[in-house]
């Protein structure tokens, strides 16, 4: 399988379109918020429906509740089976990374369902009450991943024993490579600001006032979807312009920041792959980081299609 993943805001369909339209393969949709189907403009969710390319994973969930990074991982090996009996290459394509984290590594334990929410009160510190369960778990996450750290309290909950007592291993189910793609720091701040004015005038704030006073509303603050909560507070602002560029700026600096944790993400565990010797597994892996500024990528996709055939051989 081929992974195409990157900062927000990249190019990463085009991207995988672009290579989709020249051999025979299929997408698999690996950005969270796309499996939700009212969630389309503010997910950047392509026009799947409408493409020559089968897409599969989009608009999976008609209800707000969560899909769990262990039910992704099976029904994403399933798919990927489904596509190479048929003679093509899956690609799979988005920016959420625990979701490719959960397809390379696992950790023998399913308690991804466990829901915290309620257990403790808005604003409250969860890495400090972490820190407090488990120092050793809490100080080996970053205070700003709310991830694991909802992760980390939800095997607390669900099993009383200490998070940091649980250790995933890496455990892919097929041969792959995956793609990081990036551009230039400041060419990709433009892109991102330029695409948040061009998915406002699409029509987001209008998406977002259907789900505001429903259950949606909920469930997309709590999983910190950026840019929904901006707008929520837009909604119920005077909505002058001067509200609107503010909403403006914070959606912006928002969808930054997240790039800026992408990258980060994408390093830490190229280092954990690389450090787990996957080339001497069962499954082989080669992973390549492609800047898109400064090359051609008609031809950098040309010289992919030739070596597309080398997935699952002993190479870095």
């Amino acid at each position: 399988m081929l992974v195409i993943y990157g900062p927000t805001g990249v190019g990463k369909t085009d991207f995988a379109l672009n290579l989709a339209q020249q051999i025979p393969a299929e997408i698999i949709n690996m950005d969270m918020g796309q499996f939700y189907t009212p969630l389309s403009i503010g997910t950047a969710k392509p026009d799947w429906k409408n493409s020559t390319i089968a897409h599969h994973l989009f608009d999976i969930i008609d209800e707000p509740k969560n899909f769990t990074v262990s039910e992704y991982r099976i029904l994403l090996y399933k798919k990927v089976k489904e596509i190479v009996q048929r003679g093509k290459l899956p690609i799979l394509v988005g920016g959420s990374g625990f979701y490719l984290h959960s397809l390379l590594f696992s950790s023998g334990i399913a308690i991804d369902d466990v829901d915290i929410s309620d257990m403790y009160p808005t604003g409250t510190n969860l890495w400090e009450k972490l820190y407090i369960i488990d120092p050793k778990r809490a100080l080996s996450i970053d205070k700003a991943d709310q991830y694991r750290i909802r992760r980390a309290l939800g095997i607390w909950h669900a099993t009383g024993k200490l998070p940091s007592s649980y250790s995933s291993f890496y455990n892919p189910e097929a041969n792959y490579m995956i793609i990081f793609v990036e551009r230039d720091r400041q060419e990709l701040r433009n892109r991102i600001d330029t695409r948040v004015l061009e998915m406002l005038k699409c029509g987001w704030i209008e998406e977002t006032k259907v789900l505001m006073q429903t259950p949606w509303q909920q469930f997309i603050q709590h999983k910190n979807l950026i840019g929904y909560s901006e707008i929520f507070d837009y909604l119920l602002s005077k909505k002058t312009d001067k509200d609107f560029s503010y909403m403006v700026e914070r959606i912006s600096a928002q969808t930054r920041q997240y790039a800026k944790r992408q990258f980060t993400f994408w390093r830490k565990l190229e280092r954990e792959i690389k450090k787990e010797k996957q080339y001497n597994g069962t499954y082989v892996g080669c992973l390549e980081t492609v800047n898109i500024t400064n090359i051609d990528v008609h031809t950098y996709i040309s010289d992919l299609l030739k070596r597309l055939s080398l997935i699952g051989k002993n190479y870095e």
